[in-house]
């Protein structure tokens, strides 16, 4: 939601205005908070809806042209060595007295 009406504000400020507005009245007015409530679940199950439907899509189109390659057995990996920078929290803090 926030991505879209992002762009949507990008696009025309009058959005994000009335957005911020229809948020403000749900606040103060029972009514238009059960309104906006939902709108928004009729938005988000529309929403998810539509993803399923393209997921489904997905993965039949998926399942058809699938190839599998083999990876390549790469012998010489050598692994990767961590690195810390100093910090406070690694180097001893000097406060002037000897233990």
């Amino acid at each position: 939601m926030p991505k879209q009406l992002v762009f949507k504000a990008m696009k025309s400020p009058g959005w994000l205005v009335a957005v911020c507005f229809a948020l403000w009245l749900a606040a103060h007015s029972f009514f238009a908070f059960m309104f906006v409530s939902f709108v928004v679940f009729l938005w988000i199950k529309r929403s998810v809806k539509a993803a399923m439907k393209e997921e489904k899509v997905e993965d039949t189109k998926g399942t058809a042209h699938a190839v599998v390659a083999p990876a390549p057995a790469d012998v010489n990996v050598t692994p990767i060595k961590r690195q810390y920078a100093k910090s406070a929290v690694v180097v001893p803090l000097e406060i002037g007295t000897d233990d």
